[in-house]
């Protein structure tokens, strides 16, 4: 049986937004603490069928949606309404946007210049019960979960891969390295190493100790320290020693 939407042609302002997709995404917790804002998390549909949806927004204290991604399988039409019905939510609290409909995508469109006639007849009848759920998470509840909603595991900053945050939390874990597994040696004969900057993958240090300017003599100490951050970290770093006269990777010593 041929789904309506599948042949129904797009209008001007239907094809305009459906090449420029603003909400197709997610959002996740180190967003909502960026923002101190709350996340909220849900879905709804079959897990691989058109016609699921996975929803995260941020939203603040009274519940309003300060921000809003989806994901789904949807094309088309299908997909043209999730990213028009996304932008509605924007600024609305539970009370408002749990009740947006089919009829406000229309609207949306024809109040932009969209002929009547060029959408289908359908978009206006649909409901969009995912909405519901998320009006729950907002208002502070539990959304009802079923056999067919699998809401996206969300991970703390400290749970995430080194690609996927940013400097700060990068710092923050190389200087828990050095702090555990590194100055404690190094000030059993005296030493210290300072982290000056982290630069892609060039890690700039400061070295104290004996005979800290003569790369000769600490060599092999910053081999060491260098393994132990890559190994802890799970990364490919650089050791630069900037106190040097000529600062240099510890590579093949």
């Amino acid at each position: 049986m041929v789904n309506e939407l599948d042949e129904h042609p797009f209008g001007t302002v239907a094809s305009a937004r459906l090449a420029d997709l603003r909400r197709v995404g997610s959002l996740n917790q180190v967003d909502a603490n960026a923002r101190d804002l709350r996340l909220l998390a849900t879905s709804h549909g079959a897990s691989h069928g058109k016609d699921h949806i996975d929803m995260t927004a941020l939203a603040n204290g009274e519940g309003v949606i300060q921000d809003l991604k989806y994901r789904t399988l949807g094309t088309g039409w299908d997909l043209l309404c999730w990213d028009i019905l996304a932008d509605l939510c924007i600024g609305q609290g539970p009370d408002r946007f749990e009740h947006l409909s089919g009829e406000d995508v229309v609207a949306w469109l024809v109040e932009r210049g969209e002929d009547r006639a060029a959408i289908p007849d359908s978009i206006a009848s649909r409901s969009f019960p995912v909405l519901v759920k998320l009006a729950v998470l907002a208002r502070g509840g539990q959304a009802e979960s079923g056999p067919a909603v699998e809401p996206a595991p969300q991970r703390k900053a400290a749970q995430l891969d080194w690609e996927e945050v940013g400097l700060f939390e990068k710092v923050r874990r190389v200087e828990e390295v050095l702090d555990e597994q590194v100055r404690p040696m190094l000030a059993s004969d005296g030493g210290n190493i300072e982290l000056v900057d982290l630069r892609d993958k060039d890690l700039l240090v400061h070295y104290t100790g004996a005979c800290g300017s003569c790369s000769s003599s600490v060599g092999g100490t910053m081999v060491f320290i260098e393994d132990t951050l890559n190994n802890a970290l799970g990364v490919e770093l650089r050791l630069v020693v900037q106190n040097m006269e000529e600062p240099e990777p510890f590579l093949d010593l």
